[in-house]
């Protein structure tokens, strides 16, 4: 059978044909992919070797810091359900954990200048972006990685030293990370309170002006309680006015006894003439404006618009009122927050040295090298049978 196959054009074989084929020049194929598998082994040993190390941090919640931009909540604004508060901080640390100020700071700690045999800061900088992976995790904690290679025909203690910077590195990003974003927040806390002292200052001067404008127009119209006082006219008014209707029937009955002037019908007319005048009073005021503080009672006619008035400079009062409460206490925990020095950020997993490096993959290189061995050495051999044929 082996006779027949080498007679056949390479066009024509069958599967088996081909196996025999290999068969034939198995010992070709073995010694390649023997030699192949060494080689790999030991390149696979000099090549540098790559460390990863991970910290994780939590995602940070709905800050219950005082904010102007905070006065109002999500829903109010015109796309404020597109991005979440809690994605738009975690991005807002990212951005920090990649800024040039962190990445600069971490370079001159560890000099990476020298350890990436980087011409300058820009290079440096460069290798250290490559070097480092910075993402949100499915669960929404913020994860940083980074990557810390040996160098070729390495020792033991360069594996250690990668091992270890590895993990410096990645603390020192958290550690970069809490205190720039520490001094933003200061910072933001230091304007806020400028801004909320220098209003807080306008509503109290405002405040103080609508009281003043309320004390003097119910002192110019002798206001001390309008519902009592006007209940207490109008009760008043209602007995002036029986009064004046008896006193009416009196002077009749006199009349028809009585000259109209009889010292009697003479007292009993100026008596029913000064309780309309007092009535008049009452209803309409008098016509000279000195004795207005000396009204015992509201002018009625006058009462609506009196309400009307004392409802605006109420409303005036309770408006600026409300506000200097409101701004009180944000004007207090603004500099509550400029003064506090606490941690901004919450550390899930700090970062550990790692044991095991994350590459090369050793088997993987070893199969993958050994299928292509075999691959080319068998395409090899099936063009050799051809053209010997």
């Amino acid at each position: 059978m082996e006779n027949q196959a080498k007679v056949k054009n390479l066009d024509e074989m069958g599967f088996v044909d081909i196996l025999l084929i290999i068969n034939a020049f198995r010992k070709r194929i073995i010694v390649n992919i023997l030699f192949v598998s060494i080689i790999t082994v030991v390149i696979s040993l000099i090549i540098p070797k790559t460390y990863t190390a991970r910290s994780v941090l939590m995602s940070p919640s709905s800050s219950s810091e005082t904010s102007i931009s905070n006065m109002f909540s999500d829903s109010d604004l015109p796309f404020g359900g597109l991005v979440s508060r809690s994605e738009e901080e975690s991005m807002r640390l990212i951005a920090i954990l990649k800024s040039r100020t962190a990445l600069e700071s971490i370079i001159d700690k560890f000099n990476l200048i020298e350890y990436y045999k980087s011409k300058n800061i820009e290079e440096a900088l460069e290798s250290l972006q490559n070097y480092t992976s910075i993402e949100i995790t499915d669960e929404g904690t913020i994860a940083i990685d980074v990557n810390v290679e040996t160098g070729w025909f390495h020792l033991d203690d360069d594996e250690i030293y990668a091992r270890n910077l590895s993990a410096d590195i990645v603390n020192q990003y958290v550690i970069e990370l809490d205190s720039i974003n520490k001094i933003l927040q200061m910072e933001q806390a230091a304007h806020q309170r400028k801004f909320l002292g220098e209003r807080f200052s306008k509503n109290l001067d405002d405040l103080m002006a609508a009281e003043d404008k309320l004390k003097t127009y119910k002192k110019n119209h002798g206001i001390i309680s309008i519902d009592d006082q006007k209940k207490s006219a109008i009760e008043s008014a209602s007995a002036i006015k029986n009064q004046i209707m008896i006193n009416e029937v009196q002077i009749e009955v006199v009349s028809s006894k009585l000259q109209s002037d009889h010292p009697d019908a003479i007292s009993m007319q100026d008596e029913l003439d000064e309780l309309k005048n007092k009535l008049h009073e009452i209803q309409y005021g008098n016509n000279f404006e000195s004795d207005i503080d000396n009204n015992l009672f509201l002018i009625l006619s006058d009462v609506p618009d009196m309400e009307a008035e004392l409802r605006n400079l109420n409303r005036e009062v309770e408006v600026y009122n409300t506000l200097f409460i409101y701004l009180t206490q944000q004007y207090e925990d603004a500099k509550i927050q400029e003064a506090k020095n606490t941690p901004t950020i919450q550390l899930l997993d700090a970062a550990q040295a790692p044991i095991n490096k994350s590459a090369p993959k050793r088997f993987l290189m070893l199969v993958i090298m050994i299928l292509i061995t075999f691959i080319v050495t068998v395409t090899y051999s099936l063009s050799v049978y051809n053209r010997d044929n």
